[in-house]
């Protein structure tokens, strides 16, 4: 069935900010409905695919907006990432994951590749990213020409029973790491329930996948052996899920703000002080968006090997500073509550979970460090550090 390609790419980037604030606005209750091991948003991602939101990281010429493609859709992509995240976290986290295989797919896929699954998203095909393992990870073998076969597990598979497109990097015969793009329905594979047992983000099914002889053609491998670690947009992808972290930060403190006027205790000069905190730390997360999404403008527009690293660095100062961000929120909101709060009807406490869980990011302790390292090493005033030009400038001075 052919799709009408060009009502699709008519869609602005306002309007798709727009539609991300109008779900995370109406999804709070659903995500209270499906806080549970057996459950799943569907009616909140049904919105998220009426949006087009689910499309609007396809290059323009095969239906999509080109959103987080090219320069000037990326501080669009931040704040649809962080409204969706406000209204339910699981939700977020699965639209981050298809984003990032979207990206994915048009930074390394063949043009046959790219119109292929493109397709398959205007279908209506849910994808992800399926990277994390345990001793018993992914590996891929050649089985004859043109044809492999996938075994092994991924744990942390989110969108389980859902996700039908996962990106599964599996390591060959040789080592090197490669990226398949899995279509599950024709795919023999074990879902292991068991090992999900969460103390938030329950809801995002992020169960263990065993592949079982997977068999896999050439037009699902993605990229040649070891793309899914280039750089910068491998390090630089956190400033994704750290949007929709924000909106989770965001969204605590609008229902503080609102449980406390609903106490009458609006008043009380300590929760004055809480509230001002609490917006403090949430509007300087939103200044770290607006930076993230000018510096991956920046290297799009010109992709130096200066700019790469600089963007890594930045973007790992983004991730850290919004775990703290929400870290502080969390404290405060919970301060602000009390017990009280913490309970049924409130949404605070499955908030908090879920958001708990959420910021446990790998490596978070080496990020900073590199952090420091970067700047220790660098030449430039603390005034300069992060801009492109007057680093530049700076070099041509010299």
């Amino acid at each position: 069935m052919k799709k009408n390609y060009k009502r699709h790419a008519q869609f602005k980037l306002s309007d798709l900010v727009s539609s991300a604030i109008n779900i995370g606005d109406t999804s709070l209750a659903e995500a209270a409905e499906t806080d549970s091991l057996h459950s799943f948003p569907r009616k909140t991602l049904s919105k998220l695919k009426s949006a087009e939101l689910l499309t609007a990281s396809l290059p323009m010429e095969f239906g999509g907006c080109d959103l987080g493609l090219i320069p000037g859709t990326n501080l669009a992509l931040l704040r649809i990432l962080k409204h969706i995240g406000k209204g339910n976290l699981v939700v977020g986290r699965v639209l981050e994951g298809h984003i990032n295989a979207q990206i994915l797919i048009n930074q390394f896929g063949s043009g046959k590749q790219k119109k292929i699954f493109a397709e398959d998203a205007l279908d209506g095909k849910l994808f992800g990213v399926w990277n994390t393992q345990a001793a018993d990870g992914t590996f891929l073998s050649k089985v004859k020409k043109g044809i492999y076969e996938l075994n092994g597990s991924k744990t942390f598979a989110t969108g389980t029973d859902f996700v039908t497109r996962p990106i599964v990097t599996a390591a060959e015969k040789n080592g090197n790491w490669r990226m398949c793009i899995v279509p599950l329905e024709s795919s023999d594979i074990k879902i292991d329930a068991s090992w999900w047992n969460p103390m938030g983000m329950q809801s995002s099914r992020s169960f263990k996948i065993a592949f079982l002889k997977t068999k896999l053609s050439e037009i699902n491998l993605l990229g040649k052996a070891g793309e899914y670690y280039h750089q910068p947009l491998f390090s630089g992808g956190a400033v994704r899920f750290a949007a929709v972290q924000l909106g989770a930060a965001e969204q605590l403190l609008d229902e503080t703000r609102k449980y406390l006027v609903s106490i009458n205790r609006s008043q009380d000069p300590f929760q004055k002080m809480r509230i001002g905190q609490m917006s403090i730390a949430v509007e300087s997360g939103n200044q770290w968006i607006i930076g993230a999404a000018s510096k991956i403008d920046e290297y799009m527009k010109m992709p130096t090997k200066m700019k790469a690293e600089n963007f890594v660095i930045y973007a790992n100062m983004m991730r850290t500073a919004i775990e703290q961000i929400c870290i502080e929120v969390m404290a405060l909101c919970q301060k602000c509550v009390g017990a009280r709060g913490l309970n049924t009807p409130y949404h605070f406490e499955r908030i908090i979970r879920d958001l708990s869980i959420y910021l446990r990011q790998p490596a978070p302790d080496q990020v900073l460090s590199d952090v420091g390292e970067y700047v220790l090493n660098s030449d430039s005033s603390a005034s300069s550090i992060w801009n492109f030009n007057n680093n530049k400038n700076k070099k041509e001075n010299d």
